[in-house]
């Protein structure tokens, strides 16, 4: 079962979003803030990230408009490999770029229907699940 660490702070519909990510098979595991996802994604090695573009901080410190840049930004900066989606309402050329930018692997907008998400969340775990392998296999070879 792939794991996913779903950061989003509408409770509501993110929970009833986990229940549905669930029922295709994935463990879910939502937070609710920056700092909650990267104490998140510190702790435990996920297969897929989905980061909402406008988080709440849990400390308030930064306005809640791009938090998710920043958490991407950070992620990637603890060299976090997993695939990390931005899964967002912004729509727009502006938060697309700033996304691919920070370093999120995709950006998928939240009115994508739930099949062709799970289908995009699927094939890029597949792909990172591959060259894990790869990269095993090469260590392996140079030893």
């Amino acid at each position: 079962m792939n794991s996913i660490l779903v950061v989003d702070d509408e409770t509501v519909s993110c929970a009833e979003f986990a229940r549905t990510l669930e029922g295709f098979g994935f463990n879910v595991k939502v937070a609710a803030d920056v700092e909650s996802g990267l104490s998140f994604a510190e702790a435990t090695e996920y297969d897929a990230i989905l980061v909402e573009f406008n988080l709440r901080s849990g400390r308030r410190l930064h306005p809640r408009t791009g938090n998710g840049l920043r958490l991407v930004r950070q992620l990637r900066a603890l060299g976090v490999v997993a695939p990390v989606v931005m899964f967002t309402a912004m729509e727009g050329e502006f938060y697309e770029a700033a996304s691919f930018n920070a370093g999120a692997d995709d950006f998928i907008l939240k009115t994508t229907s739930i099949p062709i998400l799970v289908s995009r969340l699927r094939a890029h775990i597949r792909r990172h699940q591959q060259s894990l392998v790869g990269k095993t296999v090469l260590e392996k070879v140079s030893v």
